[in-house]
């Protein structure tokens, strides 16, 4: 699994990278109307909204690893009990086994 979390690391941290550096260099500012101010607008948000879900899958990855140091990777934050080997492979930043997830995810369901 740390294999498999130092790819992740690198893909995420490439793709920051190109994220962080426009494509296209504005060499002059050209007369904008409302509607391009929207979409410049619309563009940013969602620009800004891909960088914020990048740092938290970083900062995933990261705790993650410290778990493998600590020799706590693949237990439940919640039960202590070992998450199963198929959710580390789906998601290998998984904290909690799938039904201490459920219930993390969804306080107020019932338990009928």
């Amino acid at each position: 699994m740390a294999a498999q979390l130092d790819t992740d690391e690198a893909r995420i941290r490439a793709a920051v990278g190109s994220a962080d550096s426009p494509l296209v260099p504005l060499t002059q500012p050209e007369a904008r109307d409302g509607g391009d101010l929207a979409e410049e607008g619309a563009l940013q948000r969602q620009e800004d909204a891909m960088l914020e879900h990048y740092r938290m899958q970083l900062a995933d990855i990261e705790a993650a690893k410290a778990r493998i140091k600590g020799g706590r990777y693949g237990v439940c934050i919640d039960c202590w009990q070992a998450i199963p080997y198929a959710r580390l492979q789906a998601y290998p930043t998984a904290q909690r086994c799938t039904a201490c997830q459920h219930r993390h995810e969804h306080p107020h369901a019932s338990g009928r």
